[in-house]
């Protein structure tokens, strides 16, 4: 969320752009302004009143995912003396049980395939299980510093994902936890939509995903810190 800080020194940085008054600077400084007005458009949606409510009921009708209870539950897992592969399960199994209670909030509906043309980033073992379960011949990665891997991925934005059939996931049952936590609480999908501007793209209100993407890569990074990781059509490329 923007606070009155961080909003503060974007602007400055955006005056001092302008105020250079080279040709590149004022396409940086609009680009900037842009990126903004797009954070503060998804801070106005995830603190409108449909939202909030449907957050609200949400957790009346599923008191267990009260953020509180929900991270004591991953907490849990972590915790245990399983291995790295029985954890992952664990974490799995509770992303699939968010997944059906947010089905009457979301927008997200059979034929919706918006998120799958995102950069969807994945770990290694989240490939071999895709290889395993659709016979398609996996690439090998090395590990790359995080930086490196979002730039190459950013390359993948608005291109389908190789598992996409007719607009929808072939591999759903077996989908990796980033596509699971993925999902607009807006009454559409337009916020998906890969074809806007990158600059001006805004991120849909969501019950928040980083309470179980965090504890997902916390137990990754402690079990394998160097796991490679990717765009998933760098390990699936034909």
């Amino acid at each position: 969320m923007l606070d009155v800080e961080t909003l503060n020194f974007i602007k400055q940085e955006i005056e001092a752009l302008l105020n250079q008054g080279s040709e590149e600077s004022v396409r940086r400084a609009e680009e900037m302004a842009q990126m903004l007005e797009a954070r503060i458009q998804e801070q106005r949606q995830m603190e409108s009143d449909i939202v909030q409510s449907k957050l609200r009921a949400l957790v009346a009708a599923h008191p267990w995912m009260a953020p509180k209870l929900l991270q004591q539950d991953l907490s849990k897992i972590a915790g245990g003396k399983a291995s790295a592969k029985s954890k992952r399960r664990k974490v799995i199994t509770i992303a699939t049980r968010v997944t059906d209670a947010l089905s009457p909030y979301v927008a997200c509906r059979i034929g919706c395939s918006d998120c799958c043309h995102m950069n969807t980033m994945i770990y290694e073992h989240e490939a071999i299980r895709l290889a395993e379960v659709t016979g398609r011949k996996m690439v090998r990665l090395a590990y790359r510093p995080i930086n490196e891997v979002f730039a190459h991925g950013a390359k993948f934005n608005g291109k389908p994902c190789p598992f996409l059939r007719e607009d929808r996931c072939s591999v759903y049952e077996d989908r990796p936890l980033v596509c699971r936590t993925h999902h607009s609480l807006l009454d559409n999908p337009t916020s998906c939509n890969m074809e806007i501007p990158p600059a001006k793209q805004t991120r849909p209100p969501m019950y928040d995903p980083d309470l179980l993407e965090k504890p997902y890569i916390e137990l990754n990074v402690k079990h394998n810190p160097a796991e490679p990781w990717g765009n998933i059509a760098e390990f699936f490329p034909d």
